[in-house]
């Protein structure tokens, strides 16, 4: 009788080591591939491509003090150029003669997803505050879409922080930010852009 307790509890530790055995590759299997997901497609949470809208007339203020009005519909950050389109005329101004661009006040702008959006704002809801970012890469900033006035920004540390990040990525959620004006440093190859949510 005794030998065949012991024989029992030899079967019994023998189906439980086995039984562990498979549970830890089991666990192993599930942690090397959710390593191998997160490697494929890792999070940056200090970074975001920021959909901005661009107002379609533009003036275009030169060091020297004159303007030029129109459409933005490129920015060369090879070629340090703005391109510029009015009455179907398009000309390339060296971004070493530009002082600043600055977007009228339009009443309505696109989104990312292509819908209008009214710059006026309604009594219901409050105005977004005004935000400037400074030394921003040139080539981090894309124009997407022309006609509609639909670029792209890529924001991280040290132009923003972690923490402003954080709410930029809240209020975009159910705003559009919108530029008003866009300040080009052609020698450090960056711009400082303002921008409202709306």
């Amino acid at each position: 009788m005794k030998a065949f307790f012991q024989g029992w509890v030899v079967a019994i530790l023998v189906m439980a080591a086995a039984l562990a055995g498979n549970i830890q590759a089991v666990i192993s299997k599930d942690v090397k591939t959710e390593n191998f997901l997160l490697a494929q497609t890792p999070v940056k949470a200090d970074e975001l491509d920021l959909a901005v809208s661009l107002p379609k007339l533009a003036q275009v203020i030169f060091k020297g003090g004159e303007s030029s009005s129109g459409q933005i519909i490129g920015i060369d950050a090879q070629g340090q150029a703005l391109s510029i389109q009015r009455s179907g005329k398009t000309a390339t101004i060296p971004l070493s003669q530009i002082a600043r661009v600055v977007f009228k006040n339009e009443r309505f702008v696109y989104s990312s997803n292509e819908l209008q959006v009214m710059r006026n704002p309604r009594i219901d809801r409050p105005q977004g505050k005004p935000v400037t970012w400074s030394g921003i890469p040139l080539n981090t900033f894309t124009i997407k879409n022309p006609i509609q006035g639909q670029a792209v920004v890529k924001l991280k540390p040290p132009v923003v922080s972690t923490a402003q990040l954080r709410g930029i990525r809240s209020v975009a959620r159910n705003r559009q930010y919108v530029i008003d004006e866009i300040q080009f440093n052609s020698q450090q190859r960056t711009i400082t852009i303002l921008a409202k949510p709306y």
